[in-house]
């Protein structure tokens, strides 16, 4: 067992419950708002996810644009081009110049067909992203709508709160200053500990094991205590901490007196 050694002890242990009470009431008010800013967070990680997506789309739409916008000039020069060897093709004289003027008509011909080809395959791309764009701006503005209803949820449950949690971390605040000013050492040893854990329970009291007659454990961490701390504790004329856990050990009937007579 580890005694922690401070004067008035009796006054040190109510002091330490009341403020220990006070931090699970604090604690409970806090928990009403549940994983909600934690879910609001992985939500809008979500929606910067999904808008990073539909830019990306929204670029690869625009690349595809583009290409389509550069064909049609391209087809445009050719057919221009085309009609100018068609009608040259009328007019040469001889055989040479027909052939080259021919092969070059084919050529021009085969760029054409396989750029309408292109034209239509990126087009068909474009309408494929373009669905899926507006699929993605359909699933990103619900996904903005459930945030906001989380929001506002979280906003209720805050205004609901918020005088509570203000008049207990006060309460809190002034009990903390004088216990701080009584011992500052134990007060110290009370708020590492009680930083240290999840719940914030830095003491806690015994609590009878079943099947276990007369015998107690800490109802922290569930270690089984001599018999010799269990009479100590009831006493109530000194201070320990769980060997297992770390946590301020007090007798039961007396933190749930003090607890009741809390206001």
């Amino acid at each position: 067992m580890i005694a922690i050694e401070t004067l008035h002890v009796h006054e040190r242990l109510v002091e330490l419950i009341q403020l220990q009470v006070l931090y699970d009431r604090l604690y409970a008010v806090q928990q009403k708002k549940g994983d909600l800013p934690q879910q609001i967070e992985d939500l809008e990680v979500q929606l910067a996810a999904r808008a990073r997506s539909l830019a990306e789309l929204q670029s690869r739409i625009k690349e595809y644009e583009k290409e389509i916008r550069t064909l049609h000039a391209s087809n445009d020069s050719l057919r221009d081009h085309e009609q100018k060897l068609s009608k040259l093709l009328l007019q040469v004289r001889n055989e040479q110049e027909y052939y080259k003027v021919e092969t070059d008509l084919k050529e021009t011909r085969l760029v054409l067909e396989k750029n309408l080809k292109d034209i239509a395959r990126f087009q068909k791309q474009v309408e494929a992203l373009e669905q899926k764009r507006q699929e993605e701006e359909a699933k990103q503005e619900e996904l903005r709508k459930f945030i906001e209803e989380k929001k506002e949820l979280l906003e209720r449950i805050v205004k609901e709160t918020a005088s509570q949690e203000k008049a207990l971390q006060q309460r809190i605040d002034k009990l903390s200053r004088q216990i701080e000013q009584e011992d500052a050492r134990l007060f110290q040893l009370f708020e590492r500990r009680r930083r240290s854990l999840r719940e914030g329970r830095a003491l806690v009291p015994i609590i009878a094991v079943e099947g276990r007659e007369e015998r107690v454990a800490c109802s922290g961490c569930y270690v089984l205590l001599p018999r010799q701390l269990q009479w100590e504790l009831s006493q109530r004329n000194r201070l320990f901490v769980c060997e297992g856990c770390g946590r301020f050990l007090v007798d039961a009937e007396l933190f749930e007196r003090v607890a009741a007579d809390l206001e």
